[in-house]
């Protein structure tokens, strides 16, 4: 995560040196931090040391810098580019290839060093204000992101910036802050996890315009512990899964392990268990226990934290992002190409018109895709230019196919050449055709010969022995005659059958060349269904861009360990061998479906999706569209009464309270109703009535709800004295019940 952003193109610019009147940005940051005029006229603030306290106190290093004031005209407020650091990095100098690429399109620039690193608090001895609050949060929407969108607010607030024109980009955990601030765009997440209006000090409402993160995460949990919840093909390809049934995965054990040294040696965590939120050292402690998890309260709180307040995936997207330029490495182990693609079949399903495109590469972290080709870096240079010179200033067309596009470099070897290009107006038209494998009966994956190589270090282009491992279930797909190429995520199809609860299915594909074999893709399964016997279920590698050369087969190899890539199984619940029954594996390709390879490899057209229940396929493998259904209730108000109350005979010259009773039903659409009688009345009989007069009592009396139905029960009570005149036979009264409401 430390590597820095991919080095964009410098522009040769030559400039006049203006006036002093001209230059005249004196001072950012409310006046904190001092700028000086460069010999080329650029204005830079904040070259050294220039904390500023942050929204809670805590000091943030920053700077930034502004093109040559105008020979004419207003002087800002500009255009800005926030610049983001990787892990373990600073502020970027504002004279590097960055900054300077920015600055000569005529934008202003921030950068920032992240809070608990450098300056910020990073590096002893720490002021105060670090304490409880300045160490490393990972990337936390509410800490790290705040910092950035407290800083901008303060640059707006002095006027040299356009607080509705601002972009952010970056690689790594700085590709997640660019994510994370285009998925809140005009809003700020508070400690408490609420959401608010992002605004400056001084009350300017802000938003971020375009983002262009690259080799970075989307789902942290997915990132560190994978579990194979995630499909290029779905638009809820989350951690836990749709249903919330999916099982915490496995630890990426060297990435994990190296991250985490580089932040004890370069940053300041916080106390173990001091603060749920940034809990770096607990979390490392619980991922190192190698499970099993399903049980285990830490991680479920662990994995619950990292989706809620660390992911951009996750972000409430009840505001429309804002338009962002995704690129990813094929061979990043560590933030492959599927933590874009997911975040990309979010934003498609939920809202299709927002502009979002992705451009995948060979690039991103060391060792396996540290180094970009020139050629390769370039055509990324010109993508992010485009979307950030339309999308921040207005200037040029809208880049093509902006909303879904893709594309795509192809991995090759040797890594310094030109990948070749390839573009679609969506993910799922890039691959229109597909190789299958099937196979029928039962292999074992098993715990014994570790492979050959662990592919931790080296390129795509590393090789090692093709001979198979005796302890993994291996399928090929023979060598054809002619070239195709991949392009996506090879899918695996198959019932494993599992019998321990830390057990998890580590697959490789290999381009085979004779003796020697290339590791092109990888992926990790952690299975659900423990002890149900052979359960059907369907993973994925991350995505590649590879051609097989004539003659070389491909071979998916699936084994129960790849460490110290993925952390072996504890020794309290060791890993189990695994049943692989009846697989099929699934080869996206850029070739024609009909094309005949040679040797009995032929292209298909695509089968359907295996869609696990729960998920939903993403825009482009299938077309939603809203029916409607429905129907009208009538405004209804009636009332029924059930047959007339007898108090039976009465008796003369006795003291006595005589009671009747029956029914009224209630039928009201509105949503409160209420039942009264009229009152007082006399029994008669005749022209004769009895002197005390007839009560009525209903219960209940009233009804509220939604809908008010009912039945209500009615008492009449008649009271009898010991010298009322009685006269001989029948005796009756009218009642009239009243039914009405206050709603329509």
């Amino acid at each position: 995560m430390r590597s820095r952003m991919l080095a964009l193109a410098a522009v040769a610019a030559s400039f006049v040196v203006p006036s002093a009147a001209q230059a005249a940005i004196p001072s950012v940051f409310g006046g904190a931090v001092a700028c000086t005029v460069q010999p080329n006229g650029q204005r830079f603030c904040g070259t050294g040391a220039a904390t500023i306290p942050s929204f809670d106190g805590s000091p943030v290093d920053v700077s930034a810098a502004f093109p040559p004031a105008p020979a004419s005209g207003p002087d800002g407020p500009y255009p800005v580019i926030g610049v983001y650091h990787g892990w373990g990095g600073s502020k970027l100098a504002l004279s590097g290839a960055d900054a300077q690429r920015a600055l000569a399109r005529g934008y202003a620039v921030f950068t920032m060093t992240d809070r608990g690193w450098g300056r910020s608090c990073g590096t002893a001895p720490r002021a105060a204000e670090c304490a409880g609050k300045g160490y490393i949060h990972l990337m936390h929407d509410a800490y790290e992101v705040r910092d950035a969108q407290y800083a901008l607010g303060l640059l707006a607030d002095d006027g040299v910036i356009d607080p509705q024109r601002i972009g952010a980009t970056g690689g790594s955990y700085g590709g997640a802050m660019a994510i994370a601030l285009g998925a809140l765009r005009n809003r700020i997440q508070r400690p408490d996890g609420t959401l608010a209006p992002w605004t400056s000090p001084l009350g300017k409402a802000m938003q971020i315009a375009a983002t262009a993160p690259q080799y970075t995460w989307s789902d942290l949990d997915t990132a560190l512990m994978p579990n194979g919840s995630s499909l290029d093909y779905v638009a809820n390809g989350t951690y836990r899964g749709p249903l919330g049934d999916r099982r915490i995965g496995v630890q990426k054990q060297s990435w994990n392990a190296s991250l985490f040294l580089a932040g004890q040696v370069l940053g300041f965590y916080a106390p173990a268990g001091t603060d749920a939120s940034a809990d770096l050292v607990g979390w490392k402690a619980t991922t190192d226990s190698g499970g099993p998890f399903d049980a285990n309260a830490a991680a479920q709180a662990m994995t619950d934290e990292l989706a809620a307040d660390h992911s951009a995936v996750y972000i409430d997207d009840s505001v429309a992002p804002a338009p962002a330029l995704l690129a990813n490495g094929w061979n990043d182990d560590l933030f492959p190409v599927d933590e874009a693609i997911r975040y990309y079949n979010k934003v498609r399903a939920r809202r299709p018109e927002q502009p979002i495109t992705m451009f995948h590469l060979d690039f991103g972290h060391n060792p396996r895709a540290g180094t970009v080709s020139a050629a390769d870096g370039a055509a990324l240079t010109a993508a992010v230019n485009a979307w950030f010179d339309y999308y921040l200033k207005g200037v040029g067309p809208e880049p093509a196919d902006a909303r879904g596009g893709v594309d795509i470099l192809t991995s090759k070897c040797p890594v310094s050449g030109a990948g070749t290009h390839f573009h679609a107006a969506s993910w799922p038209q890039l691959a229109p055709g597909e190789i299958r494998l099937s196979t029928t009966g039962t292999l074992t994956a098993a715990p014994g010969t570790a492979p050959s190589n662990a592919f931790t270090s080296g390129d795509v282009c590393a090789t090692t022995s093709s001979a198979d491992n005796p302890s993994a279930a291996t399928y090929t797909v023979p060598a054809a005659s002619s070239a195709y190429t991949l392009a996506g995520s090879a899918t695996i199809v198959a019932k494993l059958a599992t019998a321990g609860a830390n057990d998890f299915v580590a697959a490789r594909l290999y381009d085979v060349d004779g003796a020697t074999e290339r590791l092109i893709a990888r992926g990790v399964q952690r299975p659900v269904g423990v002890g149900a016997g052979p359960v059907e279920q369907v993973f994925q590698l991350h995505p590649q861009a590879w051609t097989v050369q004539p003659g070389h087969a491909l071979k998916l190899e699936l084994l129960a360990q790849d460490s110290p890539y993925l952390r072996t199984s504890s020794a309290v619940a060791p890993q189990q061998p695994v049943g692989v029954t009846d697989l099929q594996l699934r080869l996206p390709v850029v070739n024609a479906p009909g094309t005949d390879l040679g040797n009995g490899v032929t292209v298909a057209a695509p089968v359907a999706k295996v869609v696990p229940p729960g998920y939903k396929l993403a825009p482009g493998w299938a077309t939603y569209a809203d029916g409607t259904a429905g129907g009208t209730v009538p405004a209804t108000l009636a009332l029924s009464l059930g047959g007339p109350a007898s108090f039976g005979a009465f008796r003369p010259g006795g003291q006595d309270e005589y009671t009747a009773q029956t029914t009224a039903t209630v039928t009201s659409t509105a949503g409160e109703a209420t039942l009264t009688a009229s009152g007082p009345v006399q029994l008669r009989n005749g022209a004769f009535s009895l002197p005390q007069p007839l009560r009525t009592e209903i219960a209940p009396g009233s009804w509220s709800g939604p809908v008010s139905n009912g039945t209500a029960a009615i008492t009449f009570r008649q009271a009898i004295g010991a010298t009322d005149a009685l006269r001989t036979g029948a005796y009756a009264a009218t009642v009239t019940f009243s039914l009405s409401t206050t709603n329509p």
